[in-house]
């Protein structure tokens, strides 16, 4: 005990030549969640001590369901460096020759019982030197941050992901800073296991803007690829995009508007390039507005619920207008009042609500960081929908989108190439007591995993056809309303 003393008092006169400190803020709201703001540095710190098996007093886990980010990655945290140091003991730790780290925690602020603050809690880690100057001591933090840089991209090497738009925080700065989901992206599909009309068309142009990019720059081209997929469900659209992430071996970044807020939240999105360490310039990864038709009213014909005259139209109506927004109204309708909008309506569709964020996401705003003064050259961008009628055809004009897609159900040709190449049976199916546009793709799949054979697929699709008959001739007299 007296050594101990000694120690302490022997170091307590010296002066500290160099000290620096990195801040960890957390914030809990009533509904448990829990928001951390994490830098890179202290990332780095941490990798730093697990690599040096340096024993650290208390720490606490970061709880898994916490919304995470940091100053430059915003994805959940490794599992080497999911933790938060509490408390070095009784005694700073020297964690490296001249070192040392000190941590404290923050009282929170005081605040009267009538006002409501969002609980917060802030540490700081504070590395301190006795011998180093603050450069050398920010220089061996940098390094420190380096490896663990070095040790994502380890992890990541190799792997592709999906990575999907959750939602865009606020930090303590007042700084918007996007959320992702990242998932290892593996799949079985490929140009060589999917089959419908057109597929060769596509494969050859896709390979034309992979290996061409001189050409687009040459005649002032942008050098990206706009791809619509529509059709009806389980026709394969989702398969394409799994197939070309598999074949461009890139990246999937999903952006489902309907999670955007915020011109800002969609700009940061689109044009995040690294996420958890992981590269995500244009020529790394796809960009993908699946189901666009669902996602946003932002991208629907801008009429009035009820109409059949979209904006298009060549009649002019009475309209009102905001920013890109127009609704237009019947002279018929408007003198046999059948169109009645209530204030509160009419200001929920425009946009002009007191909880309404001050930068919303427009159209014209989308149109234009597609295809914007800001290019994303080796950019590939995928939306699908099942009704591509209910998009404004603004999003779909040539330059937006470059090849139209339609995946329809299966030709009997079409039919008899999928069982042929699921059962592997070479022109040994009949398929003649079929008809063409009855079967989905994933439904003769589906048929061909119940089967033996190829001649037992088909004849469970022949019983089938009738049911599925009578399904398309209602999708036709547009009574479904899928």
């Amino acid at each position: 005990m007296e050594s101990s003393q000694s120690f302490i008092t022997s170091i307590s006169w010296r002066r500290i030549k160099a000290r620096y400190s990195i801040d960890i803020s957390t914030t809990s709201s009533d509904n448990l969640d829990t928001r951390m703001e994490v830098p890179e540095e202290y990332l780095g710190l941490i990798h730093y001590l697990h690599s040096s098996d340096i024993n650290i007093c208390s720490a606490k886990l970061i709880p898994t369901y916490t919304n995470k980010y940091t100053t430059k990655s915003d994805a959940a945290l490794d599992e080497l460096v999911n933790y938060l140091i509490t408390s070095t003991g009784k005694e700073d730790i020297l964690i490296a020759p001249t070192i040392y780290l000190h941590i404290e925690k923050e009282k929170p602020p005081t605040t009267n019982t009538y006002s409501y603050r969002v609980p917060s809690q802030k540490y700081t880690i504070t590395l301190y030197s006795y011998k180093l100057t603050l450069r050398q001591l920010k220089t061996q933090v940098n390094e420190w941050t380096v490896q663990y840089r070095e040790y994502i991209k380890g992890k990541n090497k190799g792997n592709f992901y999906r990575f999907t738009f959750v939602s865009a925080p606020v930090n303590s700065e007042g700084k918007t800073t996007v959320t992702f989901h990242k998932n290892l992206f593996v799949t079985t599909k490929s140009f060589d296991n999917i089959f419908f009309n057109g597929k060769e068309e596509l494969i050859k142009r896709l390979d034309f803007f992979l290996n061409n990019p001189s050409f687009y720059q040459k005649r002032g081209i942008a050098h990206s690829l706009g791809l619509l997929f529509y059709g009806s469900p389980g026709c394969g659209k989702t398969s394409m995009v799994k197939a070309i992430a598999a074949y461009t071996k890139r990246h999937l970044v999903e952006i489902p508007l309907s999670r955007i807020r915020t011109c800002t939240e969609l700009q940061q999105a689109l044009f995040l390039n690294s996420y958890d360490m992981v590269d995500l310039d244009f020529d790394k990864k796809i960009i993908i507005f699946e189901d666009i038709d669902c996602m946003s009213q932002i991208v629907q014909q801008r009429l009035i619920p009820g109409s059949i005259c979209p904006t298009t139209s060549d009649v002019e109506v009475p309209s009102i207008e905001k920013d890109d927004i127009i609704f237009h109204l019947e002279d018929s309708d408007i003198k046999a009042r059948k169109k009645k909008i209530s204030k509160q309506t009419l200001r929920n569709m425009l946009g002009d609500t007191p909880n309404a964020p001050k930068d919303p996401l427009t159209l014209s705003f989308l149109l234009n960081l597609i295809d914007g003064i800001i290019e994303q050259p080796s950019r590939i961008l995928i939306m699908t929908t099942n009704h591509p009628e209910q998009i404004d055809p603004a999003l779909l004009r040539p330059g937006r989108v470059d090849i139209k897609q339609e995946f329809k159900r299966c030709t009997k040709p079409i039919v008899k190439t999928i069982i042929e190449y699921f059962f592997e049976e070479e022109n040994d199916i009949d398929v003649s007591q079929l008809a063409d546009s009855v079967h989905s793709p994933a439904e003769v799949i589906a048929a061909c995993m119940s089967s033996s054979d190829g001649k037992n697929a088909v004849q469970l699709l022949s019983e089938q056809a009738l049911p599925n008959v009578i399904v398309e001739a209602r999708n036709f007299t547009g009574s479904d309303k899928e």
